[in-house]
């Protein structure tokens, strides 16, 4: 998180910039300077992921390709490296996924504690917003791996006044996401009865005295076995917590299955786009998991 935190860093970077070439800058961008030093000034010691995930003021775009505008190259390349700092930020699972686990839920130790949060923590104002980057990101990974249709199935099933029970269908589609990445991608058993990591629970099965369905290996272990895999940035690497509030939300989605499911719309919505983070982040890792794979197999380290 230390590294989310230090993204004000790069706005003092502009103004100093700025500062050195001020004779060069063009009047308007002047102005979105001095305001935005003037926001840094009174909100860098107490700045707040919200407000960096959905600022309250839209700046006049610039346009960067006219070189009239910055004749000093030097300048332009400066501006160009932190200018997208909010389109990083939105685009990132590893930041989203913070986000969720450790900012809004910091203290959370039980799967109804996540329940009972989903009630209050994302306004409708942060749920739409939150959506428009799940589907401008998590679909094209759903894509790849071809299961796109549950997601759109989700949103399809949420946004209907006709279907009584939607919502528990709404969580059927993100439990069976979930299901998908973590047992068919991440961790399937035929993977893991190869791992060290493993080896006492697959003894019988690779001494042909079992079969590898009664092999019974915790949601916790198989997230514990594929995070250990890659290397993050953000992340850095996956805590109790993490891993801890991935198993929660599983379990609230397992619920379904019961004749009241105890939350309420709003929260399914809000419970969806933790979900939809959560599954983004998986379908991530599974990508640079698969990348590694290739990388070693072109070397042929495999």
């Amino acid at each position: 998180m230390s590294k989310i935190i230090k993204i004000p860093e790069n706005v003092l970077k502009l103004i100093e910039i700025s500062n050195r070439h001020k004779n060069l800058i063009p009047e308007n961008l002047q102005k979105m300077i001095e305001v935005q030093k003037k926001l840094t000034e009174s909100h860098l010691n107490g700045i707040r992921m919200q407000d960096l995930l959905m600022p309250k003021i839209v700046f006049q775009k610039i346009n960067f390709s006219n070189t009239n505008l910055f004749p000093n190259s030097e300048f332009l390349e400066s501006i160009r490296k932190i200018g997208n700092i909010a389109q990083r930020i939105n685009n990132n699972p590893e930041v989203q996924f913070a986000f969720i686990t450790d900012l809004e839920i910091l203290n959370l130790q039980s799967t109804e504690e996540l329940k009972e949060s989903l009630t209050v923590d994302l306004r409708d104002i942060d749920i739409s917003a939150k959506e428009t980057i799940l589907n401008e990101n998590l679909i094209p990974y759903l894509e790849r791996l071809g299961i796109e249709s549950l997601w759109l199935g989700a949103n399809y099933v949420l946004d209907s006044n006709s279907n009584p029970d939607k919502l528990r269908h709404c969580l059927i589609s993100l439990r069976t996401i979930l299901e998908y990445i973590i047992d068919q991608k991440l961790a399937p058993l035929t993977e893991l009865a190869k791992s060290e990591m493993f080896e006492k629970r697959f003894q019988k099965y690779n001494t042909g005295k079992g079969k590898i369905e009664d092999v019974k290996i915790s949601r916790t272990a198989k997230i514990e076995y594929f995070t250990s895999k890659v290397e993050l940035k953000i992340l850095e690497d996956f805590t109790k917590n993490e891993i801890d509030y991935i198993c929660n939300c599983y379990s609230i989605l397992c619920n379904v299955h019961s004749p009241n499911i105890g939350i309420t719309e709003n929260q399914v919505r809000s419970l969806k786009v933790k979900t939809g983070i959560t599954i983004w982040l998986l379908a991530y890792v599974n990508e640079i998991i698969e990348r590694n794979k290739t990388h070693k197999l072109d070397k042929g380290e495999i």
